[in-house]
C-alpha cells in the first residue's frame, strides 16, 4: 500500500508538472502572438508614416519645379551660336 500510495503522489507530481508546463507554453505562445500583433500594428503606422512623408516630399517637388525654372534663370549658351561667326574667331587678321 505504501508503494501504490507513493506511486500515486509521484505521477500526481508529474502531471501537475506536465499540467504547468502547458500553461507556461500556452503563455508564452499567446505573448509571442500579442507581441508579433502589435510589431505589425507599429510596422502599418510606420509605413502609413513614412507614405506621407514621402507624399509631402514629393509634392514640395512639384510645386518647386513648376515655380522655379533653371532654364530661365541659367539661359544655355550653344557653342555652335557662340561660334557661328567662323571668320571672326578662325580667321581673326583677315
Amino acid at each position: 500500500r505504501e508503494d501504490t500510495a507513493q506511486e500515486l503522489t509521484e505521477s500526481s507530481i508529474q502531471e501537475s508538472d506536465a499540467m504547468v508546463d502547458q500553461l507556461e507554453r500556452a503563455e508564452v505562445a499567446e505573448e509571442k502572438r500579442a507581441v508579433f500583433r502589435a510589431l505589425t500594428r507599429l510596422r502599418g503606422a510606420a509605413i502609413t508614416s513614412f507614405d506621407g512623408i514621402a507624399r509631402a516630399q514629393t509634392a514640395n517637388i512639384d510645386g518647386y519645379s513648376k515655380t522655379y525654372k533653371w532654364r530661365e534663370n541659367h539661359p544655355v549658351r550653344h557653342l555652335a551660336q557662340q561660334e557661328s561667326d567662323v571668320a571672326k574667331w578662325a580667321f581673326p587678321d583677315f
